[in-house]
């Protein structure tokens, strides 16, 4: 109790500046600890970090190819129809992995949206979750995203295997994953325009 007291009347003694900080500090820590206030606090970090973000492509002689036997798992759409992802060769993919409860993929799920409207016709975007559906389009409706979304994805090869979400991949029509990124990335874009420009006149 003594060595309390002591530490308060050691802290009136501080300038008002530095009270109003340690103040936001402590108030700060004790949001982050609140799962509602941590979400809001972690989703608003990563959209300003976005900006820092850009895709790229790996040279060529660092890219990894998709082989036939790549393509041997299966996805469900939203109606829950079985997806055979051997219907995705010799298209452009942007294959995204991402959850409801995820602050960097809510984070990047705008400049997501953003990119599909721009070439949603032209590049096949499959954004993969393992939650359950009727989740996921409460959470899509309440936002107002029109996404294309997948279920499962849990017997992944080894070269799109996901440790960490966001992850997304960007192939090229012969199969071949031109980017990789982890984390929340700025996909709208003139890199990701490049790059999509680029594959698809392959």
């Amino acid at each position: 109790m003594a060595n309390l007291k002591a530490s308060f009347e050691k802290w009136k003694t501080r300038k008002l500046r530095q009270k109003i900080g340690d103040v936001f500090f402590w108030v700060f820590l004790v949001l982050l600890i609140i799962p509602g206030p941590r979400k809001v606090i972690t989703t608003g970090m990563n959209k300003v970090f976005l900006n820092l973000k850009h895709p790229s492509m790996v040279n060529e002689d660092s890219r990894i190819h998709l082989d036939d036997s790549d393509y041997q798992w299966n996805i469900q759409d939203e109606d829950g129809d079985i997806i055979d992802p051997e219907s995705f060769q010799n298209e452009v993919v942007f294959l995204n992995f991402w959850a409801t409860w995820c602050p960097p993929c809510i984070a990047e799920l705008p400049e997501v949206q953003k990119i599909y409207d721009a070439y949603g016709d032209k590049v096949k975007f499959v954004l993969i979750t393992n939650q359950q559906p009727a989740e996921v389009n409460q959470f899509l409706s309440d936002r107002g995203y029109s996404l294309p979304i997948y279920y499962g994805g849990n017997n992944l090869p080894e070269k799109v295997a996901v440790r960490s979400i966001p992850t997304t991949y960007i192939i090229a029509k012969d199969g071949s994953i031109v980017t990789k990124k982890v984390g929340a990335v700025d996909w709208d874009s003139k890199a990701t325009r490049k790059i999509f420009d680029q594959l698809l006149d392959q």
